[in-house]
């Protein structure tokens, strides 16, 4: 597979991913141009490769094992330092995450909502 690019110049450049993030000259005009990095999107597999096998026999402390539709969405706090960051609620394990983030760091749970997309 080739990736185009284009030369300082405008000139339009095909060339082998194996020349992706190294620098060559334009066969036109002669100018360096910068293969950029392929940067390849993660499947489901990738993902859950890094997170692991799911153990359902593992349930975080004071939780009943129910998770709610959708996390709980908190306002910034005010702290010493100013407002804090807006936080939300975890639906599986009920911990304080920053609202952010989209995978809980702590039991591993993707809880992304469609608004996050």
């Amino acid at each position: 597979m080739s990736i185009q690019i284009r030369c300082p110049n405008g000139h339009v450049l095909r060339v082998k991913e194996s020349f992706a993030g190294r620098i060559g000259l334009c066969p036109a005009c002669k100018a360096p141009v910068k293969v950029p990095q392929i940067h390849r999107s993660l499947t489901e597999d990738d993902i859950i490769e890094v997170l692991g096998p799911h153990d359902a026999s593992r349930k975080p402390p004071g939780s009943n094992g129910e998770a709610a539709d959708d996390p709980i969405e908190l306002g910034p706090t005010q702290g010493k330092n100013g407002p804090s960051p807006p936080k939300k609620i975890c639906a599986k394990c009920n911990r304080e995450i920053s609202a952010g983030t989209h995978i809980c760091p702590f039991c591993r749970t993707y809880i992304a909502n469609l608004s996050d997309l």
